[in-house]
């Protein structure tokens, strides 16, 4: 059935006004659907969810546990959103592309008034794939159209470059754990019990749990009183807190699976939400993947590997408008209810977990359930590259925290040589002549 009335309501709430058990759209302003459906920003098949979230609990994953000597146990697919930053994806794909363990670059399209410059529909590496959406919106970089050829997703962001030893260490994290998300970085959410008035906020991690066999956290404390409400906590807030509940698939590994998941079971108002305004689907699936793992927050690879990003220059800023942190305090608040993982929550509630647990040794053992690479059996890799990688951890594990710094300062420097050398890297000299002093011509 097509619907003809439409209006301009942009009323979050009104897109949320529907428990997650039901699951479907009843309560969703028809006007507003209409509107996403006439701009090309949501497909008609996907305003009702094909699956309900109980449906999607009971999911077993495909193709595990991971067998041995395998492409799923030896490399992964990248899936790269993009958006009208063409230097910034060709950067992108030109580094990723050397990485032994990409097996394929997915490039998510969504612009159906312009096609992929030559340069990336032509790619030399041969691992580059265009794959082509008539509808734009952030939801789209979970539907898989084309195939993938692992069962290993790197979610990423098209302005963010790390070493290819960085990908790895989240990889090699990814497939002792394949049924978590893994990713690199880490926020929280704030709780704020209604019965304090604003003076009550704090981090869900805040509770005097000093259980040393488990380094997550439940969230309880708040409750006793009242109800809660869940606000983001950005990662000046986490890193201070030391604690964190989410990570964001600008650049995380997870099942692919997960993705269709997303788009089958996603609870509609979360769904119909991401589609009007072009946000908080990082929040949806970290919090969605939480909700199926019995409210535990995603894995975070070693902390070199998290400080190892590279950020691309852009001058078009995607986020942080002065409404910005508002609304992603609503999705956080709304999301975790709709999505069972709020105190009452039928999956929760969501834990939070320590972010660095030794001063000693802060470069490894980072987030969640923290492993040692001593632990690992190198000959248990499926591949020689892996095996090397696992042996050359173990290595700079034992080196001085200066030697360590130094590696992982030249690891960041080959990573960032291209996009430097054309100005695309902030606060460098060759950035200064390019943006500051007028040199542009592009």
């Amino acid at each position: 059935q097509v619907l003809t009335t439409r209006n301009n309501n942009k009323n979050f709430d009104g897109l949320l006004s529907i428990s997650s058990d039901t699951n479907n759209i009843d309560g969703v302003d028809a006007a507003t659907i209409q509107q996403l459906l006439d701009n090309h920003n949501i497909d008609v098949e996907d305003t009702h969810s094909k699956m309900t979230l109980q449906e999607a609990h009971s999911h077993k994953l495909k193709g595990l546990p991971l067998p041995p000597n395998n492409i799923d146990t030896s490399q992964y697919t990248i899936r790269m959103n993009t958006w009208n930053r063409n230097e910034q994806l060709l950067l992108s794909i030109n580094h990723h592309a050397k990485c032994e363990g990409v097996a394929e670059i997915q490039i998510i399209w969504c612009d159906t008034q312009n096609d992929p410059p030559d340069s990336i529909l032509h790619h030399p590496s041969g691992k580059v794939k265009i794959e082509r959406h008539h509808v734009n919106s952030l939801n789209e970089r979970f539907k898989i159209v084309l195939d993938t050829p692992t069962v290993a997703i790197l979610s990423l962001d098209d302005d963010v470059l790390r070493p290819c030893e960085a990908l790895d260490a989240a990889f090699v994290r990814w497939m002792r754990h394949p049924e978590r998300m893994v990713g690199f970085d880490v926020r929280t959410h704030v709780v704020e019990s209604n019965n304090d008035h604003g003076d009550g906020m704090k981090n869900s991690n805040n509770n005097n749990n000093n259980n040393k066999e488990s380094n997550t956290k439940t969230e309880g404390a708040a409750t006793a009183t009242g109800t809660t409400n869940w606000k983001y906590g950005y990662l000046s807030t986490t890193e201070k807190s030391n604690s964190y509940s989410l990570t964001l698939p600008r650049a995380s590994f997870l099942h692919k699976d997960y993705l269709d998941l997303y788009i089958m079971a996603m609870p509609r108002p979360i769904y119909l939400y991401v589609a009007q305004h072009f946000e908080c689907e990082d929040i949806a699936m970290s919090f969605f993947v939480s909700s199926l793992t019995g409210g535990r927050p995603p894995l975070i690879t070693d902390y070199w590997a998290v400080k190892s990003m590279v950020k691309l220059y852009s001058e078009k800023k995607i986020s942080g408008g002065k409404d910005h942190k508002s609304a992603r305090d609503k999705c956080v608040d709304h999301f975790a209810q709709l999505l069972g993982v709020k105190e009452d929550g039928e999956w929760g509630p969501l834990q939070t977990a320590d972010l660095i647990h030794y001063d000693e040794d802060r470069m490894f053992g980072y987030g969640a359930e923290p492993e040692d690479w001593d632990d690992i059996d190198e000959l248990s890799m499926s591949s020689g590259r892996l095996e090397e990688f696992v042996l050359s951890m173990k290595e700079l594990k034992v080196k001085s925290n200066k030697d360590q710094l130094k590696w992982l300062t030249r690891k960041k420097t080959e990573t960032m040589k291209e996009a430097k050398k054309v100005g695309m890297i902030e606060k460098t000299e060759e950035w200064e002549e390019r943006w500051k002093s007028g040199g542009d011509e592009t």
